[in-house]
């Protein structure tokens, strides 16, 4: 087949450069198709939150998120057990400390991608040179008197430099493509966080984890803690 026989002219070079695009499918392929479902799960799950957040109603929140485990959810959960726990202050710092551990999945594999972006081109130059050399050995041992004696060379030059930029360019718009993807699924999550804050705080200063309600609740790990039954805003206590 003609890409076989283009591979063989552009040297030994083109087999890293063809394992680095065999290696950019596989994760390009893999990475869409994660981040496409967790951004359909995490939308149905900020979705269903939406109203309860509008409302100010934390026990909807937890009860949404204990039907919906995933990373939007954890990192959710985390400041309202705190705020359950009766350490409120510590809501945001919780969140933030399960964010660090959750936002990774998103961006696995991407630095990959990076840095194929990087070397593809790399090689590329490589076979460059080494099509060059070879080149300039021809001309050393015959002279410039036989031009196909030296073609060799010069397509070999010439491929890997193509074949190089031909993955490097793909590969970029890939990584910022599913970097794009990642990014909006962060966000929505940083924004549901920092509405769900606001409702903690907001039960803090009206009445902190006194004059509230509680019922025994399992998490989603079969963990028994308290969950109020109303978060509606009480009177402070005198």
């Amino acid at each position: 087949m003609q890409i076989f026989t283009v591979i063989g002219k552009g040297g030994l070079i083109m087999y890293p450069i063809v394992a680095s695009s065999i290696i950019f499918l596989a994760v390009f392929i893999e990475r869409w198709y994660v981040l496409r479902h967790s951004k359909e799960r995490v939308k149905r799950y900020l979705r269903s939150l939406r109203k309860a957040i509008n409302q100010r109603d934390l026990r909807t929140v937890i009860d949404i998120s204990q039907k919906n485990p995933g990373p939007a959810s954890r990192i959710i959960m985390a400041g309202i057990k705190k705020y359950l726990n009766g350490v409120p202050r510590e809501a945001k710092e919780a969140m933030e400390t399960v964010a660090m551990q959750e936002f990774p999945y998103f961006e696995k594999r991407l630095g990959v991608l990076s840095t194929i972006a990087s070397i593809a081109p790399l090689l590329g130059l490589l076979g460059t040179v080494t099509g060059m050399i070879r080149t300039f050995n021809v001309i050393a041992s015959i002279g410039v008197g036989k031009p196909t004696e030296m073609a060799g060379g010069i397509s070999e030059a010439l491929i890997t430099t193509a074949a190089g930029l031909s993955i490097a360019i793909p590969t970029v718009i890939g990584h910022y493509y599913l970097s794009q993807i990642a990014e909006n699924i962060m966000n929505d999550i940083e924004k549901a966080s920092s509405e769900v804050l606001d409702i903690i705080e907001e039960l803090r200063i009206n009445n902190g984890n006194e004059g509230v309600e509680f019922e025994k609740a399992k998490n989603p790990e079969g963990v028994e803690e308290n969950v109020p039954i109303s978060t509606k805003e009480t009177e402070a206590p005198a």
